[in-house]
């Protein structure tokens, strides 16, 4: 009996460290709105799951691939561009 719980024990705590090994698929950049168009000033345009780059421990969203590869051309500025949008979404 003392063995099976131990087993039992062993994968509970394996699944839970393998779980905490990912954090970034919990972070999702602009509410997953299409970050080329944040970054372009359009925080209305939504996102699709189809398009998206990791980067930064954020995952970042985009309406169509060719946003997606134009904002991955100059990925560090096109970020400083929408998160600056991003912050300021709500002075507007």
């Amino acid at each position: 009996m003392k063995y099976i719980v131990t087993i039992l024990l062993t994968v509970f705590l394996a699944s839970c460290a393998h779980h905490h090994q990912t954090p970034e698929h919990h972070h999702h950049a602009y509410d997953k709105q299409c970050a080329y168009s944040v970054a372009h000033g359009d925080l209305k345009t939504e996102g699709n799951t189809e398009y998206q780059v990791e980067h930064g421990g954020k995952t970042y969203y985009f309406s169509s691939k060719e946003k997606m590869n134009q904002f991955k051309i100059n990925i560090e500025s096109n970020i400083k561009s929408a998160n600056k949008n991003w912050s300021l979404r709500h002075e507007k």
